[in-house]
């Protein structure tokens, strides 16, 4: 009696910063194509594409929180943590914000693989495994982390679309996704600029969920 096979190992998961730059190319390109009025159901897939990118980056995040590089000043380290902590509960209050969105996975009909959003959800769902247990020096971390800023501007920007040619109460959300992301924006910013000389600038304050005596 033959013994099954075992299942062939699974490919080790990319660099951090080649993972960011996915993320950033694939937010770039869904950031081009919803510029333009979709129709109903494209939009509204869009933003269930957006709302499985968010949350995916945001669990992500926390990955990138625990990076400790061997030629790091430990000073930093406190600082550094904080700054990418609170980055990643940003995004997942932009999440939060569009919970109300029936998110696409599985539903309905399926997307064409072409589609930017699908590419976006992909880089996302990647970023989860890369920055699980990071490596590397403080450069790779800081690139990693500018790449992530960059990816940010263009979810931004891909944001301020949809909402553009949404209906009101789905504008609104898109508008709190925003703002969180800009949240975002400032802690990654002040994560790299704590890299650079150990101090920082206090961003602003922590998202409404997860202040004291707020929902965990």
């Amino acid at each position: 009696m033959t013994s099954p096979r075992s299942a062939p190992p699974l490919p080790p998961p990319p660099p951090s910063a080649e993972a960011a730059l996915t993320l950033a190319e694939a937010a770039l390109a869904a950031a081009g194509a919803w510029t333009r009025p979709l129709d109903p159901a494209r939009h509204g897939r869009a933003i269930s594409q957006l709302y499985s990118a968010l949350r995916d980056v945001g669990i992500a995040t926390r990955g990138l929180a625990i990076w400790q590089p061997a030629d790091a000043q430990p000073r930093t380290q406190p600082e550094f943590e904080r700054h990418m902590t609170s980055s990643a509960q940003w995004l997942l209050s932009a999440w939060i914000s569009l919970e109300g969105v029936l998110a696409f996975e599985g539903l309905g009909q399926l997307p064409d693989l072409e589609e930017p959003g699908v590419a976006l959800c992909r880089a996302a769902r990647g970023t989860i495994l890369a920055w699980r247990q990071p490596s590397g020096t403080s450069a790779d971390r800081d690139l990693t982390i500018r790449r992530l800023i960059t990816a940010m501007g263009f979810l931004s920007a891909a944001t301020v679309s949809l909402a553009t040619y949404s209906p009101r109460q789905r504008a609104i959300d898109l508008q709190a996704v925003g703002a969180s992301l800009a949240e975002v924006t400032t802690h990654l910013t002040a994560a790299i600029h704590e890299t650079d000389n150990g101090t920082a600038p206090r961003p602003g304050q922590e998202p409404a969920w997860h202040q004291p005596g707020g929902p965990e």
